[in-house]
């Protein structure tokens, strides 16, 4: 199961609150709840039944919530920041790489890749966080997973760009002169986080060989 998709009531039911007070929230949020249906993406009707528009969670819990939108968001905005800086030349002459055309345009094409994965990364969470949070499945577990996930989303587009670079994904991106393709190429590592791991998997497969999966017998040795 992928990040974005959400775990059907049946097998993840949910243990309730420990307070009192959580717990009469918790009672009507159950009861102002909807079982799901496949009707649910093309109505988006967030598993509740209509003219319900009260919130669901309690008031910490939306604060935590909102934070943890608040801190994806800069994320992504961060991220723009950042692939507008590449592209005007600031980070090359930060970095002192100004007068060193070749080392100023490696480092120009692996922060494309970073800051794109980051913002891809950034873009899928915001659409998790409000997918999940709107239909009652927002959880603490998942917590550092928002946090850490567009941070991951630029390490992948890093090292998808490259292994691009050194022609194990059979194509080549280094001909070109703009920034749009390693823009293109680290949000869609970024944003597919799961795929291109996978792709990476691929690789290792054949470089190194596929590892045998170990059997584990449960019976006692005796």
């Amino acid at each position: 199961m992928s990040e974005g998709d959400c775990p059907p009531p049946e097998q993840n039911k949910p243990a309730g609150p420990s307070n009192a007070d959580d717990k009469a929230i918790f009672a009507r949020a159950q009861a102002n709840s909807t079982p799901p249906s496949s009707e649910d993406e093309k109505i988006n009707d967030d598993e509740r039944p209509r003219f319900n528009w009260e919130t669901r969670y309690p008031r910490h819990i939306i604060i935590r919530i909102r934070c943890e939108a608040a801190y994806v968001t800069l994320v992504f905005a961060l991220a723009l920041v950042g692939i507008l800086l590449t592209w005007h030349g600031d980070l090359a002459i930060w970095l002192d790489c100004k007068g060193h055309t070749l080392r100023a345009a490696t480092l120009n094409r692996y922060a494309y890749m970073v800051f794109a994965g980051v913002l891809g990364g950034s873009l899928f969470g915001l659409k998790y966080l409000y997918k999940v949070a709107a239909r009652g499945y927002w959880n603490e577990d998942r917590e550092l997973w928002r946090v850490l996930s567009p941070l991951l989303a630029g390490g992948f587009a890093f090292a998808v760009g490259a292994l691009a670079d050194a022609g194990l994904f059979g194509f080549d991106v280094n001909h070109s002169h703009g920034g749009a393709s390693f823009v293109s190429l680290g949000f869609i590592a970024g944003y597919f986080g799961d795929s291109a791991s996978r792709k990476m998997q691929e690789i290792a497969d054949i470089l190194f060989g596929q590892a045998h999966a170990v059997r584990r017998d449960k019976t006692p040795t005796k």
